[in-house]
């Protein structure tokens, strides 16, 4: 097995981030957000497009299987009736890039991208330090 490089460290890790900051386009008319803890802590100003959405769900999924990370490529694998779902979403909208994800579905989304960030740590912290520092 070919050691990542840490581009592909750093690249992993700035795809799973951007990932977790989903929200979707609109919260429901409600008094309480207690049921979408996730949603509460994602908020940023712009809502993330369903293109957006499947782009870096499917760069993750390569990144994993490119750095052999078995146990969370397999974790991974729920990404795809998700992706499915939104490609054949996407194939059906008149303007993709304007499609957003509802409530639910980006609650999801968000709670395995937690899950898989922490498969992913846990999987590179037995990688030896050797293998992850560069070499000048």
């Amino acid at each position: 097995m070919m050691q990542p490089t840490p581009y592909q460290y750093a690249k992993l890790g700035s795809n799973l981030e951007f990932l977790r900051g989903i929200c979707s386009v609109s919260l429901m008319q409600t008094t309480s957000l207690a049921g979408f803890p996730n949603l509460m802590a994602n908020l940023p100003a712009q809502r993330y497009s369903v293109v957006r959405v499947v782009e870096g769900l499917k760069a993750v999924l390569i990144q994993l299987q490119e750095m052999e990370l078995q146990q969370s490529l397999q974790a991974a694998e729920a990404f795809r009736p998700m992706l499915k779902e939104m490609e054949d979403y996407l194939a059906r909208a008149k303007s993709p890039e304007q499609a957003h994800l509802n409530d639910q579905f980006a609650e999801r989304l968000v709670a395995l991208l937690k899950h898989i960030g922490s498969l992913v740590r846990k999987e590179l912290s037995t990688v030896s330090p050797s293998a992850r520092q560069t070499t000048g």
